[in-house]
């Protein structure tokens, strides 16, 4: 199904440090906590050796994550962070197990088993796919498809169940209607996707078929609910650009187009969104800036210190005009996350600086009303969209080009979009700025993203601002923004594993990347 700019693209809001390790597994935790259906007393995480999970699940807070979401945290809830803590209170009995999966298909996959408080058992796998986004696969050996994105009804019994469910859902609720595999040709799974809550009368009549053994409701976990007969007038950049020339679009109002589509939302409710996601994006770089909270990683928070010595009289620094704050706000807003600060995901944690320096901080430089830094912000989501469409934002299958590469590809957008571009001028910024990262790999040291991550998100944001300005001025980047895209999907797919933040490449390699390791690890045993 296509993205939506409010699912996909821009958030989730979380409690740090990463999107794809611990955002995701809060989710997934959330979704586990529906499906076990009473208090949690027993949680067993496996983990793949050769995954990304089992490499860094407790330097980038999978660990918290996913118990958090299990004891039904949210993943922007300052409980969040406690979640271990909290466990222990409560009694529940917690494992992580690295051992070899019957069946891999993602870097970020992991088997869960779950007791609850009165007996039951629940066993589940789930995959985190990039930028807080995941997916349920299988349940109680069924396979299932719960993306969190609707509601949700897991029925299970004989073998007839199929043809019973189809008849009763017919005459009451639209759905799409889905089997799982049969489990020793004896019982099947019936999955059904709502993009509205099930009516009481629907659900009746479910319990009452004469094949049903259990029928679980699940709410969705997403802040957008996707209609199902949704039907976007455009799913790619050049789409998008040829119905801006036929409608006389800008660039933002193809973005509210497009989401009103997906969501069945009004532009006031989309704008509102929109406000939410801005306000927690200041707040998170001015709590950054600050300085002040509790170190996380190897290193202490940095961007404080810079900023005050860049004030100083006579500082040795070269002048950037409105890059100087905006690179700042980049690097204090991630190191703000890597310390379990909240910020948005935009599109994943690792980059979760650059949209806020690029639009909001220089917009507001600029002088720039709210509105116009909402628009600048509507044509990043919208260029995220397509990135959804045709890559990834998992560092995990395409390395960091696809979260800083894609967050400054968007920004650059963005930034178009800020100074009344067109269409084809932000969608070529776009593909300018994926086309000069193009390649770059993942490899945070230890895990924890003090290094490269934080100056990685500054430097995207000063490749937006860069691409923005050639663009304008009247370079052409030649490479269509939609095949930009698709390059970086294809070196994705060729790059070594090792650096894909497994941990096993790149600057972790070296002996101070090593050393970094060893350092946090001892620090994570303390705690």
């Amino acid at each position: 199904m296509n993205a939506s700019i409010f699912n996909e693209v821009l958030g989730p809001i979380m409690i740090g440090p990463s999107s794809s390790h611990t955002a995701g597994p809060a989710r997934i935790g959330k979704m586990g906590w529906q499906l076990l259906g009473e208090p949690v007393k027993k949680i067993v995480i496996r983990f793949d050796p050769a995954g990304s999970f089992a490499a860094c699940y407790n330097s980038q807070g999978s660990d918290f994550g996913f118990v958090g979401g299990l004891l039904g945290i949210d993943p922007s809830d300052d409980r969040m962070r406690s979640a271990l803590e909290i466990a222990t209170q409560q009694g529940v009995q917690v494992s992580f197990l690295k051992e070899p999966l019957k069946e891999v298909v993602h870097p970020n996959q992991a088997e869960i088993t779950l007791t609850g408080e009165h007996g039951r058992v629940v066993e589940f796998t789930a995959i985190s796919t990039g930028g807080g986004m995941f997916e349920v696969v299988s349940y109680q050996g069924f396979s299932v498809s719960l993306k969190g994105d609707s509601y949700d009804l897991l029925l299970i019994g004989g073998a007839g169940l199929h043809g019973e469910v189809q008849a009763c859902v017919q005459a009451l609720q639209t759905c799409e209607l889905t089997e799982g595999s049969s489990k020793s040709g004896k019982q099947v799974l019936v999955q059904l996707k709502l993009d509205r809550e099930p009516l009481p009368e629907l659900i009746r009549r479910l319990q009452a078929l004469p094949t049903l053994g259990e029928l679980v409701e699940l709410g969705p976990v997403l802040p957008v609910v996707k209609r199902r007969d949704a039907q976007v007038p455009f799913c790619t950049a050049e789409e998008a650009a040829a119905y801006a020339g036929e409608h006389h679009l800008r660039p933002w109002e193809l973005a509210c187009i497009y989401e009103e589509a997906i969501s069945g939302k009004s532009r006031e409710e989309v704008f509102a969104l929109m406000d939410h996601i801005l306000e927690i994006m200041r707040d998170s770089a001015v709590r950054g800036v600050a300085g002040g909270y509790p170190q996380r990683g190897f290193l202490p928070p940095q961007t404080c210190k810079v900023a005050q010595n860049m004030k100083q009289p006579g500082a040795k620094v070269f002048d950037m005009g409105l890059l100087t704050k905006a690179s700042l706000w980049a690097a204090a807003t991630m190191e703000y996350d890597i310390c379990m600060g909240r910020c948005v995901a935009a599109p994943t944690g690792g980059s979760c600086g650059v949209l806020p320096a690029a639009i909001i901080s220089i917009g507001e430089d600029l002088g720039l009303s709210k509105e116009k830094v909402r628009e600048g912000m509507l044509v990043a989501g919208l260029v995220g969209v397509f990135i959804d469409h045709g890559a990834t934002f998992a560092a995990e299958i395409c390395g960091c080009q696809a979260e800083n590469g894609s967050a400054s590809a968007m920004a650059a957008a963005g930034l178009v979009q800020l100074l009344d571009g067109s269409a084809d001028e932000a969608f070529a910024a776009g593909s300018l700025a994926l086309e000069n990262i193009l390649g770059l790999i993942c490899d945070p040291v230890a895990g924890v993203g003090n290094i490269p991550c934080v100056s990685r998100n500054s430097m995207a944001t000063v490749n937006a601002v860069l691409s923005a300005n050639l663009v304008l001025s009247g370079f052409d980047p030649y490479i269509p923004l939609d095949q930009a895209i698709s390059a970086m999907a294809s070196v994705g797919r060729l790059m070594a594993e090792e650096h894909r933040c497994t941990g096993r490449g790149g600057l972790c390699t070296t002996t101070a990347g090593q050393c970094a390791e060893q350092y946090w690890q001892q620090c994570c045993a303390k705690t």
